[in-house]
Order: C-alpha cells, then sequence, then structure tokens
C-alpha cells in the first residue's frame, strides 16, 4: 500500500490527467446511461369512477414511462407529494369525465407535474398527451362508426391532418448523450490546467533567480517545452481513451470523423495552454491558482454555449464568452461530431475560432 501511494505522488501529474477524467467518465456513464425515463412516480385522482376513468388509468398502468404509486384523495395530497419528492406528477380525472366523453361534451383531465426536473416533467406532458391523443382518435372512430360509417372511412377522415415526430440524434433523450462531451471537455480543462498552471508557476519562481540576459531564460524555456507536451500528450490520449470507455461500456455513439475529433482536441490543449500561461503570470501562489482553477468549472461549463444556446443569450455576451471560455470551442462541435456526424462546414467556425483563441491567449 505504501508503495502504491509513493508512486501515486511521484507521479502525480500523470495519475491526474488520466485517471480523474476517466473516473468521472465512468461516475457519469453509470450514473445516467439509462437512455430514457422510466417508471416516473406519479399519483391518481379518480373523481369519476366510470369505465372511461378506469380505462384511461389502465393507459397509464401499461405505459413504461409511468409507475403509479398511490390513489389520492385530493389534488392537495397529490401536491404534496410532489413537494416532499415522493411524486412527480398526478393525473387527475374529474367528476363526469365519463358523462363528458359519452355525450361528445369534450371531456378534460388534469396533469399536474414536477417542472424543477425539465426531462421529467416533459417527459410527463408527452406521453401524457400520446395516451389521450391515442384515445381520442379511437373515440372518434368510435363515434363515425355509430353514425354508419364505414371503419375505413372514419379512420381515414380521423388521419386527414396528423403529425408524426421523429427525434434525431438523441431520440430517448438520454442524460448522458446530451450532456457528456461538454463534461468531458471540463474533465479536461480541469486536469490539465491544474497541473500545468503550477508547474508554470514554479517555473516563474526559478526564472526569478536567473541572470536577466535573454540567453539563459530561452534556454529555459526550451527545456519547459517537452514537459509542456508530455502534459499535453497524457490528455490528448485521456481524451480519447474517454471516449472509447463511454463507447464500450456505456454505448455512447461516435459517429463523426477521427480527423476531426483529433484536431479540435488538440485546438483545445492549445487554447488551455495559452490560458495556463495566463494564469500563471497572473498568480503568485500556487494554491490560489489551483483555487481559482476549481471555480473554472461551472461557470465556464453553464455559459460556453452547451447547456444554454447560443442565440438565446444576451446581446454582447456570447461575444464575451467566446474570448474567455476555450470549452466552447470544444464541447459544442464534439457533441456535434459524435452525434451528428457533422462534417467539416458544421464545424468549422470552431475550428477557426479555437485556433484564433489559443493564438491570442
Amino acid at each position: 500500500m505504501k508503495f502504491i501511494v509513493e508512486l501515486i505522488m511521484k507521479y502525480k501529474p500523470l495519475v491526474i490527467l488520466i485517471l480523474v477524467p476517466i473516473g468521472f467518465t465512468l461516475l457519469f456513464g453509470a450514473a445516467m446511461s439509462p437512455v430514457y425515463v422510466a417508471e416516473i412516480p406519479i399519483a391518481v385522482l379518480d373523481l369519476d369512477e366510470s369505465p372511461a376513468s378506469r380505462e384511461i388509468i389502465d393507459e397509464f398502468k401499461a405505459c413504461p414511462v409511468f409507475s403509479i404509486v398511490e390513489m389520492a384523495d385530493s389534488s392537495e395530497e397529490i401536491k404534496e407529494g410532489i413537494l416532499m419528492g415522493d411524486l412527480k406528477g398526478g393525473l387527475v380525472l374529474p367528476a363526469g369525465f365519463g358523462k363528458d366523453i359519452a355525450e361528445h361534451k369534450g371531456a378534460r383531465a388534469l396533469m399536474l407535474m414536477d417542472g424543477s426536473n425539465f426531462l421529467i416533467g416533459n417527459n410527463l406532458m408527452l406521453y401524457a398527451n400520446k395516451i389521450f391523443t391515442d384515445k381520442s382518435g379511437k373515440l372518434q372512430v368510435s363515434y363515425m362508426e355509430s353514425g354508419g360509417i364505414a371503419a375505413y372511412s372514419s379512420e381515414q377522415n380521423i388521419d386527414t391532418l396528423a403529425l408524426a415526430d421523429r427525434t434525431l440524434y438523441n431520440p430517448q433523450l438520454g442524460y448522458f448523450y446530451y450532456l457528456y462531451p461538454g463534461l468531458l471537455g471540463v474533465f479536461i480543462q480541469q486536469t490539465y490546467l491544474n497541473v500545468l498552471a503550477p508547474v508554470l508557476l514554479k517555473e516563474k519562481d526559478r526564472l526569478k533567480l536567473l541572470p536577466l540576459d535573454r540567453p539563459s531564460r530561452r534556454i529555459r524555456a526550451r527545456e519547459m517545452a517537452p514537459q509542456i507536451l508530455q502534459y499535453a500528450g497524457f490528455s490528448f490520449i485521456c481524451a480519447l481513451a474517454c471516449l472509447l470507455t463511454a463507447h464500450w461500456l456505456f454505448a455512447y455513439p461516435l459517429k463523426g470523423s477521427l480527423i476531426f475529433i483529433l484536431l479540435i482536441q488538440a485546438i483545445f490543449l492549445a487554447c488551455l495552454t495559452g490560458m495556463a500561461f495566463v494564469l500563471a503570470a497572473a498568480f503568485d501562489d500556487v494554491t490560489h491558482c489551483a483555487q481559482f482553477v476549481m471555480f473554472l468549472a461551472i461557470p465556464s461549463f453553464l455559459s460556453c454555449g452547451y447547456g444554454w444556446p447560443e442565440f438565446m443569450m444576451a446581446p454582447g455576451f456570447a461575444a464575451v464568452m467566446k474570448t474567455v471560455w476555450p470549452l466552447y470551442y470544444y464541447g459544442n462541435p464534439l457533441k456535434e461530431l459524435l452525434l451528428k456526424g457533422s462534417q467539416f462546414c458544421a464545424i468549422d467556425s470552431y475550428i477557426f475560432g479555437g485556433l484564433i483563441f489559443a493564438a491570442f491567449w
């Protein structure tokens, strides 16, 4: 055990660069790899207790998205369950529901949902609407047939105008499919900056002890280059290992060109190297620099145009974001490549922008 600890301490930078991103890939992959939300706990309040209302409840029971865990006595009881986190939604079938259906009055039901999680809320409404839409279509066919219209003709009348939905690239709206490229960028960003910036800070302290003549400083800079390239190389290999791990273990798609993936990875590391030099110039204390780098994770992920689209940002904010967050030039094109298999024309703005960012910093 002592030998392992000594080995880790000796090669600490490489351990951070390689094991941390792979470890987080395994962690988030295991936690979020289910491709769709299922068995969402809901309650049902049946104030009608008619054959029609029981038929609707049976439809919800048969749908794998819902798990009816409670038959409530009031809507307040459902709201309390949602508030306490025991429920994520509730179906309310009002009194007279079956009678309104029988008299063609347009029966109405209520779906309460917990909107604090958009994915759960969207799935609740999506599949609840699907159940009611399908049921409504069957009722319309039944009404027409009772009026003497043949079954084939009634179905044609119902289908005169219909909308079929087909979600591309992430049809089950899986968390892991959507988030992983951005998360991988954060893993690489945080580990690389936390390793390289302190090394550059220590080098800055050494330079203060050297003569001010330029030749000695240039020699020292040439001596640092292999170490920087070593760290960049290990981070580069780690990113590819993370992608392969996500693909093999959690079926994450790898549709894009390997050349483009390698290109944006190299540009991202160049951007981060520039940032590391600036951070080393701005800070004098390694601890303060490391604390600042750790602070960057959440702000950069939330404002780099990945989770919230760039075109929805406040005027001028996107331009500022592109000048300070290298994650913009990595997470966004990587998602386009991995999920869609996009061509160069779809990611060229990220590539050229990343090159400009790296050169500037």
